[in-house]
């Protein structure tokens, strides 16, 4: 009895510790609502894998947000700390956990398009207040939870694809004036109001989705 018990204690712990067959190192490029970025990956042990990626991308457009047509800079910039699951030997089908590091953020600054803008439901003109301009930020730490397809330290050329989700909590957004009427506390008052609905309109944005597609090689077996 203690005879098999030593060997099934040393098959565990031969499943645990890496094998040549296992330890390989592969990288990948991919396209995401994360941005464009290159990820590698290192087995650790059969069916447990570590990837570390950064991502990034930036992008201006016009938008109008509570009732105020802003110019926006799109500014995408994170760096990924993944512990990929494969639950099923010699399928590249993934369960993925870990972190975001994340710098993707918000730069605004109002469209002088009128003579008059609204500010919080009161109308002013905009050779008072100037330009609005804003930073919408989120946390700097995201959870990543997810699945995939795809292992690039254990495959010579494949497909790599995220479906997941990174918790990056709800925005904080910050508001100025660069007009006469920035100090002035029933202008203040609006604003802060504007702000407020501004962060509520992008409220949604606390669970962003994350869509990845890519190609991976494996570079060392």
């Amino acid at each position: 009895m203690k005879k098999l018990s030593t060997i099934l204690t040393t098959a565990v712990m031969m499943c645990l510790l890496p094998s040549p067959s296992h330890a390989g190192v592969g990288v990948a490029g991919r396209a995401s609502t994360l941005g464009v970025g290159v990820e590698a990956t290192q087995s650790l042990v059969p069916m447990l894998n570590v990837r570390g990626g950064i991502n990034w991308f930036k992008h201006s457009i016009n938008r109008t947000k509570s009732g105020i047509p802003y110019t926006i800079d799109l500014k995408l910039k994170s760096f990924s700390a993944l512990i990929d699951f494969h639950p099923i030997p010699l399928v590249a089908f993934r369960l993925t956990g870990g972190i975001i590091f994340n710098s993707n953020g918000l730069e605004m600054i109002s469209d002088q398009i009128s003579e008059e803008i609204e500010v919080g439901g009161k109308t002013y003109s905009t050779g008072d207040i100037g330009n609005v301009t804003g930073n919408v930020d989120f946390k700097s730490t995201a959870p990543y939870f997810g699945l995939g397809w795809g292992n690039a330290a254990n495959s010579r050329i494949g497909l790599a694809i995220d479906l997941g989700v990174a918790l990056q909590g709800s925005p904080q957004v910050v508001l100025r004036s660069t007009g006469s009427l920035a100090t002035d506390p029933s202008f203040q008052s609006s604003l802060d109001q504007e702000r407020g609905e501004l962060q509520d309109e992008l409220d949604g944005y606390k669970y962003y989705p994350v869509v990845a597609v890519g190609l991976s090689f494996m570079i060392t077996p």
